[in-house]
Formats: C-alpha cells, structure tokens, sequence
C-alpha cells in the first residue's frame, strides 16, 4: 500500500492562536493594564509632592489627638492608621499611595461604565486609556491628595446615576459617595453639571414622570441628610478650629478669579501632554449635538463636559486638579472618539496613547525622593516626636507644625492681618527647628524681605545657622573678637563649637553646654568665632547633603 507523505506542519496541532482583532476592546485594556503597571512602579520611584506632605501632616496630627477644621478633613480618620505603620513619613505616604491608586482604577471603571451608557465595547475602552494617558493624571492619579479619592466617590456616583434602576439601594449609595466626596473636598460642588445633566437625562428617560422626579429629588435630598450627619459625627473631634478659620478666608478670596488663568501654564503642559483629549473636548459639544442622541442623552454628555471649563474661572488648577476635572469630560467625548476610530482605527489611536504616556513615564524624576527621605529621616532622629517647628508644608509629620501653610493664599491672609505671628509663636513655643524646604524661605533667609512681615522675617534670621542641607537648628554665631547682646527667643540647651565662649560674663570652653532662657544675653568670642547651637551635641549626617531640589516642578 502506498503511503501518504504528511507534512510536519499537519502533523501539529492545527488550532492557531488567533491575534484580536484590529476593532478589539482588548487593545484599550491592554494598554491600560500596562498603564497602571507603570504608575505602579512611579508609586515608589516618584518624588513626594508638597502637597502630599501637608495631606499626611493631617493625619499624624489627627493621630495626636488634634483636629483643627472639620471640612475637607474626612481623610484623617480614614488614614488614621498610616502614622503607626513602619518607616519615615516619606515611606507611609508611600503605602497611602497605593490606596490612591485603588482609587483611581475605580475611577476607571467608573469611566468604562458611563461610557457604555453612550458607545459600544472598544470605545468606552478607548474612553478609560484617554483618561489614564493624560499626562497629569499618569503623574498624579496616585498621589495621597483628596483628588483620587474624591474622584473615584463622585463618578461612581454618576455612573449609578446614569445606569442603575432608580431603587432605593443604588441611590442610597448614590447618596452616601456624593456626601463622602464633599466631605472629603469642597470642591466635588464643582461637578453639579455632570449631576444635573445627567439627572436630566434619567427624568427624559423616565417620561419626565412625577415618580421620577421625586426619586431624583429624594437621591438629593438623601446626600444632604448623609453629609450634615457626617458632618456633625466628624466635628465633634474638632479640637480648635482657628488655623482653619484663617485658612478658609483666605481660600475663599483666592478660590476664583476674572482674567488671566493664574496657573495657565499648567494648562498649557496638560493640553501638550494630552493633545487628543483637549481636541476631543474642544470638538465634542459639535459632535453631541448634531449627533444622533436623544435630547436627554445631549444634555447628559453636555453636563458631563462642562468641567472642562474650570480652568477659566476655578483658581486651584494646578497639576493634581486635572484627575479630578478630565475624568467626566472624558465620557463627555466619547462620540469624538467613536468618529476617530472609524477614521483611523482602534489600534492606532491605542498605539499613539500608550506611546505619549509611555514618554511621561521615562522621563520621570527618580531622584529627588531620595533626598526626601534622606532629609526626613535626619530630622525624625534628631529631634523627639512632638517638637515645634517651621517650615512651608508639614514635611516632617512626626513633629509639630508651628506655622500655618506657607502658600499664596494663606499668607496674602497673614499680610492682610499684619501680625507677626512667627515672632508670636516664639515666645509661646520652643521652636528648635526651621526646615527651608521651599525657595521662598531659603530667599528669606538670604536677604528677601517680600515673604514676611519685618518682625518675622528678623526673628527667623537671627534665630537659626544651617545645620544640613535644608535643616536650620536654632543657634548663634559669634565672630572671633566680638562681643554681642542677641535677643534669644529658642530657650534650652546650647553646645558651645569652636572655642569658648563668655556668656553674660560667665566664661565656658568648647564643648561645654549651656542654658539660654528667651530674653537678652551678652554673648563674646575671645579666641575664635563660635557658634551656639542648640541641643546637647547635635551631629548632622556624615554624609554630605546631595544639593539637589526636594520636589520636582509639575
């Protein structure tokens, strides 16, 4: 009998793997899964925001027992555990950051869902990658801010809305994530468009029934009752609300504006690093309303897109603000993107995403949270837990803050007031500590006068000599052969460096430590110029400081 020649390649399996096709959802969420790997690994690499510093200072402070306003603070107690977790505070705002970025693929899927309400599979997709490429949101969706979480609270909360039947159990949880995100920031207020538009669209879905009105009205008034009752359980742990009170003048004169956007070149980098978004929105009022959607379904996406438009009006727009405004905005575009894919392909569109947020990510600062964690772990050694300080945005959290925010809206509120509240602080509190871990303090202490008050700005510079790097302990230095009445405003234990010393006629040696009480003393260098610094022998690292910046540009 003859043999039949089989050829090896039939001799295989025969089932082939199939690649998905070019229209596939799979490519969106691939890329997005890739995505979020990389700010996985930014989580750990990317340099602590000053910001995030002064968010983690709340909870520590919480944890000690203080509590100084009861709005935009909910987070302090949903992090109350953070400050008894191992490490630095640079590693504990690590840790929170990973929470965050739970927060934002919750966002994500918030975003995939209320999408769906509009387009198909692949371009709700594509929706979710537009979000997470933006270069803002690839750099900030995952910082310990109110942003992540009060975002992922918020569109949830719309995706309900604009899915979910209209029972009682989806808008009870409709209810409770809208009041926790306004507990959480006060800023949620600003996406009320997205919430009518939407809730518009439910009520002409609904045939503008009564039935639907009231339970839309209920959904509302529901979040009004969850949040005055969050409110007042939260206030109770109030502790002193002074700081805060200033802080919340001085915010409410600096919240909007006429003009010039005062941070538009943040605009302009968000529009650079997310070009195919803020052409989408600039064309997709054109796309939703000649497109073929219900009247509903048009006022829907149109509330959606309208926080596009804060930036005109809306102060607080710095970098971070952009996770919070850009993700309804991009449901808001979907219909662009549909037309896009049908014109130049998913996987294209998918390609030139992931390639510009892959560029966000290279380019990334690994540096500086080096020197972060370097700087709080000396001043954590060398000082105990508790001890007063300045510095612009609560860096070392395991001490306590002695000077309010140091941003431009709070101390255009301290210039309005006139007080010389620093000088005041010192001569209430042991303030051993200035940290110049901003510009304008390091340009004070070299001669700037514009930053404080003339009383502040003296106390400060002749209260404090470099230590390390941005750590300023107090002390005083005294030129060899002179003779100096100082005004001593940080009583305690001084260590005499570099010879001795005559104290108010009392001779010391080097080494010696001495007591200094706040008041005048007659101090004299007879040998050698001396410094004053106070503690018992206090050595900085001995590793040299590496000069470099303590936070990255935005």
């Amino acid at each position: 009998m003859k043999m039949l020649a089989v050829s090896p390649v039939e001799t295989c399996d025969r089932r082939t793997v199939r690649m998905p096709a070019a229209t596939s959802s799979v490519w969106p969420l691939l890329a997005v899964a890739a995505l979020m790997a990389m700010q996985l690994s930014m989580v750990f690499t990317r340099a602590i925001n000053w910001d995030e510093f002064w968010f983690y200072h709340h909870v520590a402070d919480f944890a000690r027992g203080n509590l100084a306003e009861p709005l935009q603070s909910l987070h302090v107690r949903l992090f109350a555990w953070l400050p008894y977790m191992p490490g630095t505070g640079v590693d504990k705002i690590v840790t929170a950051r990973l929470f965050m970025l739970l927060c934002e693929a919750v966002t994500v899927l918030a975003i995939y869902a209320l999408a769906r309400r509009f387009v198909k599979h692949p371009v709700a997709s594509l929706a979710c990658l537009l979000y997470l490429s933006a270069g803002f949101v690839m750099q900030h969706g995952f910082s310990f801010r109110t942003d992540p979480m009060a975002t992922a609270a918020l569109m949830s909360a719309l995706a309900i809305l604009a899915r979910c039947r209209l029972a009682a159990l989806p808008l009870l949880a409709f209810a409770l994530l809208v009041a926790l995100a306004g507990m959480i920031t006060m800023k949620a207020v600003l996406y009320a468009p997205a919430f009518l538009g939407l809730a518009w669209m439910r009520w002409s879905d609904g045939g503008f029934s009564v039935s639907t009105a009231l339970r839309l009205a209920g959904a509302a008034l529901s979040t009004i009752a969850i949040f005055l009752a969050l409110y007042t359980w939260h206030s109770t742990a109030v502790t002193s609300s002074t700081q805060g009170a200033v802080m919340a003048v001085g915010a409410s004169r600096w919240m909007f504006f006429l003009g010039v956007p005062p941070y538009w070149q943040m605009g302009v980098k968000a529009a650079l690093t997310a070009p195919l978004l803020i052409l989408s929105a600039i064309t997709a009022p054109f796309a939703i309303w000649r497109g073929a959607l219900t009247q509903g379904e048009k006022w829907g996406l149109t509330g959606l897109w309208l926080p596009v438009t804060l930036p005109f009006f809306y102060t607080n727009t710095a970098a971070y603000f952009y996770v919070f405004m850009l993700a309804p905005v991009t449901v808001a575009v979907v219909l662009v993107l549909q037309s896009a894919i049908e014109r130049y392909s998913l996987i294209l569109l998918t390609g030139v995403l992931t390639i510009m947020a892959t560029g966000i990510f290279a380019i990334e600062d690994r540096e500086t949270i080096h020197r972060q964690r370097e700087v709080v772990k000396t001043v954590e050694a060398l000082l105990p837990p508790g001890t007063a300080y300045f510095d612009h945005n609560g860096m070392i959290a395991t001490l306590s803050k002695a000077n309010w925010l140091m941003t431009p809206a709070v101390l255009s509120g301290y210039h309005d007031a006139g007080h010389a509240t620093y000088r005041h602080t010192m001569t209430e509190r042991v303030v051993p500590l200035l940290l110049a871990n901003d510009e304008a303090i390091e340009a004070m202490l070299d001669g700037d006068d514009a930053l404080l008050l003339p009383e502040d700005t003296a106390a400060l510079r002749n209260n404090y000599l470099p230590f390390w790097g941005p750590i300023h302990i107090a002390g005083y230095a005294i030129p060899s052969g002179i003779q100096k009445t100082t005004q001593v405003l940080v009583p305690g234990a001084y260590t005499i460096l570099g010879g001795p010393a005559v104290i108010d006629g009392n001779v010391h040696s080097q080494g010696a430590v001495v007591g200094l009480s706040r008041g005048l003393h007659v101090i004299a260098a007879p040998e050698t110029a001396i410094r004053l610094q106070w503690g018992d022998h206090l050595e900085p690292p001995a590793k040299r400081f590496d000069e470099g910046p303590l936070y990255v540009e935005f």
